[in-house]
């Protein structure tokens, strides 16, 4: 067997070998971020295009936490919050109408908000003056009614 031969039964071999083992780092990232990093749940432009907040999840060993960052800036980690079964706390984060000033909701309730104006936390009593967007993107606005309105 001459190289050539050898070089073109390594190729056969590669390709596919590639391909699986490109099938198995996509899950092991994800696994791997969410425990030592954060796993990116959302990233999400302000209205206005000059900001950007991505909100990170991760998992430890029997609790989660939730990173906000702002403009590549960490702005707020959760206390550690207890890993539900199904693991869904209904996560997300809102722009406010000027793009001034970014909200973490969990399960309904606004836990964090961020005045990037500013550069700090808002405080309670202080986001009753922002006007935020009832769904994350302009591009997706839908006169949405509460079943209470």
């Amino acid at each position: 067997m001459n190289m050539r031969q050898f070089l073109e039964g390594l190729k056969v071999i590669a390709y596919p070998a590639c391909f699986v083992v490109g099938m198995m780092a996509t899950p092991a990232y994800g696994i791997f971020s969410g425990v030592f990093w954060g796993k990116n749940i959302q990233t999400l432009e302000s209205p206005n295009g000059e900001h950007r907040a991505v909100l990170l999840k991760k998992f430890n060993l029997a609790d989660i936490n939730f990173i906000v960052k702002v403009d590549g800036e960490r702005v707020y980690y959760s206390p550690d919050l207890m890993g539900f079964p199904d693991r869904w706390y209904r996560e997300t984060l809102v722009w406010d109408k000027t793009g001034r000033v970014v909200v973490l909701e969990l399960m309904g309730k606004r836990v964090f908000a961020y005045d990037t104006q500013t550069k700090r936390e808002l405080q309670k009593g202080e986001l009753n003056q922002y006007q935020l967007w009832p769904m994350p993107s302009d591009h997706n606005y839908a006169d949405l009614k509460d079943i209470d309105e």
